[in-house]
């Protein structure tokens, strides 16, 4: 099929643009109230309504063992005739690095760190049970749950571009089974899009907020060049502009060699911290938090800590939670796209299997890692956290292994091309979702897709001017809120809409 080239939509273009300038303008004017709403908002939101998140999760994996167990798990998304435009391997890469960047890294080597510090369940800080729960913590918030609540939208996306063939790649265009065509083309529509361009952006602007302070704090440790918001914006623009060079050639090649380039560096630097780690320990420290998990997965499920009080699942797994939903639409548009010609039960399992795998490997080497240096005592943690920032713990981490300077190089690099890859995948989809006519098949011109990545740029900066962790958590459960109700209304368009064309 050819590729034509198509513009843009100004009824979702330009609001969310204007919306997210002035959203932008009235923190910069005044960061310390800016603060305080942000701090109020996480409080009532996680507070009040992170029981919605937890139930969430739950049903939408319910759904996924119907799509992989019921009656649509052979059906292709595509004509009978289209064949997957990727190999396995490449897809399960493309898949991996669209939807993690260096904030993965940034994660992986710190949460664990938080979770034995201040544990849930009551446990004593850096007690034998709150170790013994880092770990397991990790694989749970990273593991086959949300991977499956991401299967599910998928397919359901993957139905309307491939097998409806709809020409507007953004929720309204999902939506006209469960509210009508005259609401999904009209105001609703148009609102729902906005929100999702808006909620994206500021996720978007969190990656980057988690992403650039590792990147210049490697430069500060390879060359004595001190962190500064101008650094920090120098280094958003580089990725802006590297980001242009990756979609200028498309999809099928600058977006998939980022993907397998990165793909590739992840695997030698993951093999490196494992060889020349405590690869031992990793293994039995693995081994022991699945059993962990397993035995206090129901609680993990449920745990909003309504007596207790002491704000673990607010800030952690409601907030996870919402970094998942938000991220939803967004990942599952680009997911869905690069499965053209798979089954609903190869793509559903593909991904959970393979996402799963990836994510725990990076997850028990890197969170292994920062165990064993906390235990051994060859880095404070908290007293680096505490006079240094958390970026620069992470980096301690890492310098901790042998020949430091080769690795603080390596994963400088990784960093620096994993955020690319990130910002190629929403840039594209953001670009998709902006323009008019749209389908699976286009490609949105050029200028559309560098812009978005700039705007989401001036957003990273923003969020680091705020300073601190909360900021960025507030971003994604603001953007999770809204998107929470989005996301279920296109899975039951999706369903009736399947049903009454007889494709199940």
């Amino acid at each position: 099929m050819s590729v034509k080239k198509v513009g843009i939509e100004p009824k979702v273009f330009f609001p969310s643009l204007i919306a997210v300038a002035i959203l932008s303008y009235l923190v910069v004017r005044d960061l310390d109230a800016a603060n305080r709403v942000i701090n109020a908002t996480f409080s009532y939101v996680t507070n009040s309504w992170g029981w919605a998140f937890e139930w969430y999760m739950v049903i939408m994996v319910i759904g996924w063992f119907w799509l992989v167990f019921g009656p649509m798990k052979d059906k292709k998304l595509g004509d009978e005739d289209d064949k997957p435009e990727f190999s396995t391997i490449s897809w399960i890469f493309m898949m991996f690095a669209s939807c993690t960047s260096a904030a993965v890294l940034y994660w992986g080597s710190l949460e664990i760190y938080y979770y034995v510090t201040y544990p849930p369940f009551g446990f004593e800080p850096l007690s034998t049970q709150a170790k013994e729960l880092g770990l397991a913590y990790s694989l749970f918030h990273w593991g086959p749950l949300p991977w499956a609540t991401y299967s599910l939208l998928s397919v359901a996306f993957g139905y309307f571009l491939f097998v409806k063939k709809i020409n507007v790649v953004r929720p309204s265009g999902t939506i006209e089974a469960a509210v009508g065509e005259k609401l999904a083309k009209g105001w609703l529509g148009t609102l729902i899009d906005n929100v999702y361009i808006v909620a994206l952006i500021l996720a978007m602007g969190t990656s980057l907020g988690l992403a650039t302070p590792l990147v210049t704090e490697c430069i500060e440790w390879l060359f004595g060049i001190k962190r500064t918001l101008e650094l920090d914006t120098m280094i958003i623009t580089c990725w802006v502009v590297f980001n242009a060079i990756c979609v200028a050639f498309g999809l099928n090649k600058g977006i998939k060699i980022a993907s397998d380039v990165r793909s590739y560096l992840m695997i030698v630097m993951l093999g490196w911290v494992f060889i020349v780690g405590a690869s031992t320990f990793t293994i039995n420290y693995f081994t022991d938090s699945v059993g962990v998990m397993f035995s206090y997965l129901g609680r993990m499920l449920f745990y909003t800590d309504a007596i207790g009080k002491g704000g673990f699942p607010q800030g952690w797994t409601v907030f996870y939670w919402a970094w998942w939903v938000v991220y939803g639409i967004q990942m599952c548009i680009f997911l869905a796209r690069i499965s053209r010609g798979r089954s609903v039960r190869e793509l559903c399992v593909g991904m959970v299997a393979g996402l799963t795998a990836t994510t725990w490997i990076l997850w028990t080497i890197l969170g292994s890692n920062t165990m064993d240096v906390m235990i051994s005592g060859v880095v404070n943690m908290q007293e680096i956290v505490k006079n240094q920032g958390m970026a620069r713990a992470i980096i301690e981490t890492w310098a901790a292994l042998p020949l430091s300077t080769i690795t603080i190089w390596g994963f400088f690099i990784l960093c620096f091309i994993a955020t690319i890859t990130l910002i190629n995948a929403c840039s594209y989809t953001l670009a998709m979702s902006t323009c008019k006519e749209a389908s699976g098949y286009d490609e949105p011109p050029l200028w559309v897709r560098v812009g978005w990545s700039v705007l989401v740029g001036i957003i990273g900066v923003t969020l680091l001017a705020l300073g601190g962790l909360k900021p960025i958590q507030t971003a994604i459960i603001a953007g999770g809120c809204p998107l929470f109700f989005v996301n279920i209304l296109i899975l039951i368009s999706f369903f009736k809409d399947a049903k009454k064309s007889n494709w199940y």
